[in-house]
Order: C-alpha cells, then sequence, then structure tokens
C-alpha cells in the first residue's frame, strides 16, 4: 500500500508540474543553476587539481638536488682552493657509488650555441649530460630514443631535441634522423623530447630545456667546450621523507673527494618542491571553499524558489486536501504528497542542472591540455544537493498542509 500511496504520489506531482508549465519552469531554473554551478565547479576543481600534479611531477623535480659549483664560502678554505679539482665529471663516480640512498646521478654541463637547421638559426642552450639524466629527471622522448652508454662512450655526435626548438627548427616535420649545427660541428638528432610541465605548473630549468638541445657530456667536452668541469650534479633519492640527512651524505661525499674544500653548494629543489605542492594543496582547498559557497548560495535561492511554490500550491490546493482529509486520507497521506512534489521538482531540476553541466564540462574541455573529464564526485554532489534543498524547502509546507483539520481546509 505504502508503494502505491508513492508511486501516486508522484503520478500526481508529475501532473501538478504539467499543468503548472510557466511556474514549474522558473522555480526549475533556480533548481538547474544551482546544480549547474556545483558540478561545473567541482569539475573544473578536479581538472585543475589533475593538470597543477601533473605539471609538477612532469617538471622531473621529485625527489631531485643539485649540485653546482661555487667558491668556498670559508677564507681557509678560499686559500687551498687549488688542491681541489672543483667540480667535475669525475664527481659522478664518487656520488653514484658512496651514497646509499641515491636512485640515480646524473653531470650537467651548459652553454649557449647557435643550434641551425634547414636555414634556420636559434641560439639556444646546449646542455651535455650523461644517459642517466633521463632516469634522474625522468624524462621521454615524443620521437626516436634517448641516448644509451654507447654514445658517451664512443663520443657520438648525436643530439635530442627539447620539444620548442623542434618545431622551431623543422615545424610540424620529424627531426629524427636529420642533421642539426651545434656551434661548428654537425651533429644527428637521434630523438625528440616530450613537453615539460604545462601551462599551471613550469620553471624556467625546463623551459630552457625544451627551447635548447642536449647532446652526450663526452661529446660535449670533445666538440663544444673542453675540460672535466661540470655546472651541475643532478641527484636523485626515494627518501623524501629524510632529505636533510641525503643531503649531508651527498656533502660529505664531495667535501671528501675535493681534499675538505667546500667549492659546491647542494640545492634541496625536492624539499623547494613539497613545499610548493603543500602551499598549492592549501591554495586550493580555499578555493574549492570558495567556489562550493557560491554554489552553495545558488542552491539556497533555489530551495527559496521551490519553498515559495509550495506554499503557494498548499493554498491553491486547500479544498482538495480538505477532500481527501474527509475521505480518510492520513496526515502522513498529505506529507508524502507534498514532500515527494517538492523533491521531485528538484530531483528533476538536478538531473538537468547535472546534464547542462556535463554538456558545458565538454565545452570547455578543448581549454585544458589533459582534457576535462566530468567529475563523478560533482554530479553526486549536485543531485543529492538538490534533492536535500527540495526535501528540506518542502518539509515545512508539508507540514502545514497535514495538519489541516478537513474543516479548516474546507473552509479555505
Amino acid at each position: 500500500m505504502k508503494g502505491v500511496a508513492f508511486g501516486e504520489a508522484v503520478r500526481a506531482t508529475m501532473a501538478e508540474i504539467w499543468a503548472h508549465k510557466l511556474r514549474s519552469g522558473l522555480t526549475l531554473f533556480g533548481v538547474i543553476l544551482g546544480t549547474l554551478a556545483v558540478v561545473l565547479m567541482v569539475t573544473l576543481i578536479e581538472g585543475v587539481k589533475v593538470m597543477v600534479w601533473d605539471g609538477i611531477r612532469g617538471l622531473g623535480f621529485d625527489g631531485v638536488m643539485f649540485v653546482s659549483a661555487r667558491p668556498p664560502e670559508d677564507l681557509t678554505e678560499r686559500k687551498k682552493q687549488g688542491i681541489s679539482r672543483g667540480l667535475s665529471a669525475r664527481d659522478l663516480a664518487v656520488v653514484r657509488e658512496g651514497a646509499e640512498s641515491l636512485q640515480a646521478v646524473a653531470a650537467v654541463q651548459i652553454s649557449e650555441r647557435v643550434v641551425t637547421a634547414r636555414g634556420v638559426a636559434r641560439r639556444a642552450r646546449v646542455h651535455g649530460v650523461t644517459p642517466s639524466y633521463a632516469d634522474v629527471h625522468d624524462r621521454e622522448v615524443r620521437s626516436g630514443r634517448w641516448f644509451v652508454p654507447s654514445d658517451e662512450e664512443e663520443r657520438r655526435k648525436v643530439a635530442v631535441l627539447g620539444a620548442e626548438l623542434a618545431e622551431t627548427l623543422f615545424g610540424t616535420d620529424n627531426p629524427v634522423g636529420r642533421e642539426v649545427r651545434i656551434g661548428e660541428a654537425l651533429f644527428r638528432v637521434v630523438g625528440v623530447q616530450t613537453r615539460l610541465g604545462n601551462r599551471f605548473a613550469n620553471s624556467g630549468w625546463t623551459r630552457r630545456e625544451m627551447q635548447g638541445v642536449l647532446i652526450p657530456l663526452a661529446t660535449y667536452a670533445a666538440a663544444v667546450q673542453g675540460g672535466e668541469r661540470v655546472a651541475i650534479l643532478s641527484v636523485r633519492t626515494a627518501d623524501k621523507e629524510n632529505l636533510h640527512l641525503v643531503k649531508a651524505e651527498v656533502e660529505r661525499l664531495l667535501r671528501r673527494a675535493h681534499r675538505g674544500i667546500t667549492d659546491f653548494e647542494v640545492e634541496n629543489i625536492a624539499d623547494e618542491i613539497l613545499r610548493a605542492e603543500k602551499e598549492i594543496t592549501v591554495l586550493l582547498r580555499n578555493w574549492t571553499i570558495v567556489l562550493a559557497s557560491i554554489a552553495g548560495i545558488s542552491l539556497l535561492v533555489g530551495g527559496v524558489g521551490i519553498y515559495s511554490v509550495m506554499k503557494i500550491s498548499l493554498v491553491e490546493r486547500l479544498y482538495e486536501i480538505g477532500l481527501r482529509k474527509a475521505i480518510g486520507a492520513t496526515d502522513g497521506a498529505i506529507l508524502l504528497q507534498f514532500l515527494v512534489e517538492s523533491t521531485t521538482l528538484s530531483a528533476l531540476g538536478g538531473v538537468l542542472g547535472c546534464g547542462l553541466g556535463a554538456l558545458l564540462a565538454a565545452l570547455l574541455s578543448p581549454q585544458f591540455e589533459a582534457g576535462l573529464p566530468l567529475s563523478p564526485l560533482g554530479l553526486g554532489l549536485g543531485i543529492s544537493f538538490a534533492v536535500a534543498a527540495g526535501a528540506f524547502a518542502g518539509v515545512f509546507p508539508s507540514l502545514s498542509a497535514s495538519r489541516l483539520t478537513p474543516v479548516e481546509a474546507l473552509r479555505g
């Protein structure tokens, strides 16, 4: 019997909505906008979160530290600086073999040269790197291959182009197998890097790398700029909870290799990334609160509309309520009728709002590099909040209707 009563309440509700199309449409408009706001806000926030975290991971600084050359700060060490060979490629083996908490170590030397191909010339940063550079910084190629150990050992004149430099020199053509001139030397392109970071997360280092070219470190020393000195040692650790201990270990190994001279600096990029991630997390949480509040206010406005419609409906249907009570309808049946009507109205608005939100998300998706997938959380919250707002808005009118006596209702 309860199922029959509920079904009849739904049928009567749809008949009432259809009988007052304009009024119901205006009421639905408020709920639709509120639900649309919830779905779109949550989807945008989730989409931005994915883009930000993907961008940060794409930078390749997760668990990474830079060791760079610098003059000693201690006056005594400055006087004895000549006994240290400085930061060189030989330090690569010192750190790699001596440190227990490192995943990978790479050496990098940097300079600027004119890079020419097909008559197009650009001044770009040339990175001389060891093959392990890809392991340290999670570098991948979109076409071709990365350096192999034999490239380094045989000092092959091969190059991997940054994504933006490849587009500048070759346009939409595939550069793999073509030749580029770096300074006065010819190099064969063996690979093109994937893009690093994205519009939400990037750094000067990765931008210059995308606009530059990478070659084996040994080839760099032979064909571009001689010497054993390197600009940077990149080290990567999986022990992100003890970054200060890893840093101390690297400093100890290098100080011993440099005969007690601290002519280097260990820059804890990984720690800076962790701090930045915490700041971004707080910022995104604050934006979520702000946008959720805006969406909540929109749904509140929709709830007020439903409340107004239910009050009007109550006044219009006093005679019907009195007649139903006179022939035996219970307070619960009347309460159910009005609650179902308000909830159905809000649920219908919620479904339409979710559909419109899905459409807008699809239209906005091309503006995001990774797309803008519709958030199931946003859909769930949108419909849930809409139904909750409708049920809450209908409680008072429903109670008022159910408590009327037949005489009061018929008199009205």
